[in-house]
């Protein structure tokens, strides 16, 4: 069963929708190109998405990556123009 942090995600993702994208879609693009189950998108609004990481280790790793991470996305959303990151809310 979906905890109802997925559910709720699920429902605003269809409902949001903006330039670049729905967030869903954005959902998916970061799960697909990040390869990492500990971080998930949190924001995605003006041309910047929030990416919230399990840890501070996974942060870090994620920081060292940003560059390639925001170019592989920018191949699907081109309105995507920074990436932030945060610890919590995996």
């Amino acid at each position: 069963m979906d905890s109802i942090k997925n559910i709720v995600s699920g429902v605003i993702g269809k409902m949001s929708s903006s330039k670049g994208g729905t967030f869903a879609s954005v959902q998916e693009a970061w799960a697909r190109i990040a390869q990492d189950k500990a971080s998930r998108v949190a924001d995605f609004k003006d041309g910047c998405i929030t990416i919230s990481a399990e840890s501070s280790m996974r942060l870090v790793k994620l920081n060292l990556n940003r560059e390639y991470l925001l170019k592989e996305l920018q191949k699907e959303f081109p309105s995507i123009v920074k990436i932030n990151f945060k610890v919590g809310g995996v």
